[in-house]
């Protein structure tokens, strides 16, 4: 009578030879009279793997591995087995199976990759991407082609975890295994514009259309990257090719939308997103980027409408809710507006200024008397300066009030109402109660339109600085009016935001205002646009003291000096609006939602009168209506030369 070692023998060169009935029967033999033999169990389970029976296969290597621990081919052939079952959570446990065969063997270059397919399948691409990191440094001789695809396999886990750095270097690795593969180059560019680099994203596009130039999504994605940059020629012809490559991807149209609506396209920008929603009317991007393009014509009330819309296809879209809260706010609705503008924090582009402090947000409702609460500065300086009207409030409830914000501001800061201290950021903080970023304050007062607290001055300039600025530029009988024509560009990577694009214009195209009698102007600009004092309108006469100005305590004190303030939509504006100053601000066609639709009485500033563009771009109106109320304000005050 034959051993069970001669019958597994046996079994074993009948599942060799392909005999696998022969070696079946044989192998449920041997099991029927030795239960438990591990070899029996390893390779029969194998043998009905192979024959369809996953789920039995894989019952009986997996006894076999609890019998044969330190059998390195039991555990890889169990992960094999546990793969074949097709679903994610086979694949976790073959990951499992994979780890103890490393844990014996781990120089397996096969080994880590077939871990790293275990981890991708299982949906965990970090763990993937080491795991295939170690198959390539485990051994040149690994093939690159299978390789590159399991990297592009895991880049495309972790893009969809938001671990843009991971998939990056993912995506890398497969291209530089495979450079020839140009969908590696394609999701390499997809992963480097998350990462905030639009130039090697672009480089990478660019890779992948050379290699390939029916890739109509590279040439889509091209779009928005090369308006990132301010290439908008270079976008135009991207944007052309890739409706031609493709006519019935909706991206093509989509993404020429951005490109339209900065070159002040705006009725083409709408088409372009019409045939973009026809194709894919559940995307709530579409929906959104109308939005915006029908508050640029000033239809405030449809592009309420088609936020709704995207929120209702997208509910937790936190950019479709901070879309919607802008247009809620420039039509008035203020309450459910800055509900939405709580989103913002959601959104990424708040990242760098949200503050995760352990006290509790103050949210109105909770009692602040004989507690300190710091109201922090999130966005520009213009919103501190805007927002901060409220610590008066809060001090009239008994808090004590605390100010974090810019340098610039510190010390103006001090001086506002009910404000017992301002912290420079990279300062040290005081102990503190309870926290509310600034922008979140008209919430926590239920402000609507009738119920902002627009009691100006709120900010107030140091006395003493205010009679150190009227020695510096002394008064000589003209009306002495401030000037500020550009905002900062807040460039990235050297290209001008395209809202300060739109908001900001030459001096130049002030030179109408020369003419008029009266007038001496104080050049209140700072950055890039006071280089254009060198070349002022022919007879403008305009004293440029910025030189001696450290911080905004010190704009604020000149402006104290002014009769009046003309400024674009920068900073500027809420200051001299704080101040109580009679304030001229010039607004964008598109306007800020403060302005609510660019109103010429604005119900935040008592004392500013809004000039709005009627044309984007066209600032010939606006400065047509300056120069003659100019003249009406010379008069009225009887400074007439």
């Amino acid at each position: 009578m034959a051993t069970v070692a001669e019958a597994l023998n046996l079994a074993l060169d009948h599942h060799l030879s392909g005999r696998l009935e022969e070696a079946r029967q044989l192998y449920g033999r041997i099991l029927a009279a030795d239960p438990d033999n591990p070899h029996a169990l390893h390779f029969g389970g194998l043998l009905a793997a192979q024959t369809g029976a996953v789920a039995d296969g894989v019952a009986m290597i997996r006894k076999a591995a609890a019998r044969l621990p330190l059998a390195a081919d039991v555990h890889g052939n169990l992960g094999k087995a546990l793969m074949a079952l097709g679903t994610p959570e086979g694949a976790a446990q073959a990951a499992a199976a994979f780890r103890n065969l490393l844990a014996l063997h781990p120089d397996g270059a096969g080994d880590w990759f077939a871990l790293g397919g275990a981890l991708i399948e299982a949906g965990d691409g970090a763990p993937a991407h080491r795991a295939l990191t170690r198959a390539l440094t485990a051994s040149a001789a690994t093939d690159s082609e299978p390789l590159a695809e399991a990297f592009e396999r895991a880049g495309m886990r972790l893009y969809a975890a938001a671990d843009w750095t991971g998939a990056t270097d993912a995506f890398r690795k497969a291209r530089g295994l495979a450079p020839q593969r140009a969908e590696a180059h394609r999701k390499l560019g997809a992963a480097l514009a998350q990462t905030g680099d639009p130039e090697g994203a672009v480089e990478a596009l660019t890779e992948a259309l050379r290699l390939d130039p029916t890739l109509a999504e590279a040439q889509a994605n091209l779009v928005h990257l090369l308006v990132t940059l301010g290439r908008f020629g270079d976008a135009e012809r991207a944007g052309r090719r890739a409706v031609v490559l493709d006519p019935g991807n909706a991206d093509a149209y989509g993404n020429m939308v951005p490109l339209l609506e900065q070159t002040v396209r705006v009725a083409e920008a709408l088409r372009q997103c019409a045939r973009a929603t026809r194709i894919a009317p559940e995307r709530a991007a579409f929906h959104r980027n109308r939005l915006s393009l029908l508050l640029h014509e000033g239809r405030r009330d449809e592009a309420v409408a088609a936020g709704r819309e995207a929120i209702r296809l997208a509910p937790a879209d936190a950019e479709a809710h901070l879309a919607l809260a802008v247009a809620l706010l420039a039509s008035g609705r203020l309450r459910e507006g800055w509900e939405e503008f709580e989103w913002r924090w959601e959104t990424r582009q708040l990242d760098p200024v949200h503050r995760g402090f352990p006290q509790p947000q103050w949210t109105g409702t909770e009692d602040v008397a004989g507690r300190t609460i710091l109201l922090y500065a999130e966005q520009g300086l213009g919103d501190t300066l805007q927002f901060v009207r409220y610590a008066p409030l809060l001090a009239g409830r008994g808090a004590r009030v605390i100010v974090g914000c810019s340098p610039a501001l510190a010390r103006l800061m001090e001086r506002v109402d009910g404000v017992s201290a301002a912290v420079a950021w990279g300062g040290e903080l005081p102990a503190f109660d309870l926290h509310i970023p600034m922008m979140s304050l008209p919430r926590a007062f239920g402000t609507d339109l009738d119920s902002i607290p627009a009691a100006v001055p709120y900010l107030r300039a140091d006395p003493a600085d205010v009679a150190a600025w009227r020695e510096r530029v002394p008064a000589d009988g003209r009306l002495r009016v401030g000037l500020v024509w550009a905002g900062s560009p807040r460039t990235v990577r050297g290209v001008a935001s395209p809202i300060d694009r739109r908001r900001s214009l030459p001096l130049a195209a002030l030179a109408p205002l020369a003419d008029v009698a009266g007038v001496r102007f104080v050049s209140l600009q700072m950055g890039p646009g006071a280089a254009q004092l060198a070349e002022p309108p022919a007879g403008m006469d305009i004293a440029d003291p910025m030189a001696g100005v450290r911080d905004f305590a010190d704009t604020a004190a000149l402006a104290a000096t002014l009769d009046l303030v003309i400024t674009v939509d920068t900073s500027v504006c809420h200051l001299a609006g704080g101040l109580g100053r009679p304030t001229w601000t010039l607004s964008r066609a598109d306007a800020c939602w403060r302005w609510l639709g660019n109103r010429e009485a604005n119900p935040w500033y008592p004392t500013m009168r809004v000039f709005g563009q009627d044309r984007s771009g066209d600032w010939s109106g606006v400065v047509a209506r300056l120069r003659a109320a100019l003249t009406d304000f010379v008069a009225a005050r009887g400074h007439v030369s």
